[in-house]
């Protein structure tokens, strides 16, 4: 038995092109109506990587870390000049990078028992070519909008969390710039 499909509807060009525009113009009104800021203009928003650094909530811009992993790292002598922070070495895809206790260099004790480490990108304002940060734990990521100054040269400023809670937003082109670093 033979079937036979009708023809289908002839639609012209010219109005299947004219509902489409329509659709799209639609879609575009809500999708812009959604993002309408009644409060005033947006605010770009700095995505930071959260530590916890001995109970202390910390962030690091996002954009200068290049990898967050176990802390890994082989202890080196200690020279006369090398500052208190540096616990060693590590060795990643070639390069060699200068770790740092991040509690040491914010006036703080070093870490007994590091849970995280930060490997920083390189920075061409910072006098070492490869940094590695320590701190006890990693809580993914937070956006903030705005950092306020800090009040004096070598502090960090404070950003409140949704939550209430206040975070160091820690620059490390500033922590390494404020400080004598001999290695």
């Amino acid at each position: 038995m033979a079937r036979f499909a009708s023809p289908p509807i002839a639609v012209s060009p010219v109005a299947g092109r004219e509902a489409f525009a329509r659709r799209v113009l639609a879609d575009r009104a809500r999708i812009m109506a959604a993002r309408a800021n009644t409060e005033g203009p947006a605010v770009p928003a700095r995505p930071l990587v959260m530590l916890d650094l001995a109970g202390q909530c910390c962030g690091v811009d996002l954009h200068a870390v290049l990898r967050v992993t176990d802390p890994v790292w082989s202890d080196m002598p200690r020279r006369p000049d090398c500052p208190p922070g540096v616990r060693g070495v590590h060795g990643y895809q070639g390069d060699l990078y200068t770790v740092f206790d991040l509690s040491v260099l914010l006036g703080g004790a070093a870490l007994a028992q590091p849970g995280v480490m930060l490997l920083l990108r390189s920075v061409s304002s910072i006098p070492l070519g490869r940094i590695a940060l320590l701190a006890s734990g990693a809580g993914g990521t937070v956006d903030i909008t705005a950092t306020p100054i800090a009040l004096t040269p070598s502090g960090f400023p404070q950003a409140r969390l949704a939550d209430g809670r206040s975070m160091t937003v820690i620059d490390p082109a500033r922590l390494f710039s404020s400080r004598y670093v001999g290695v």
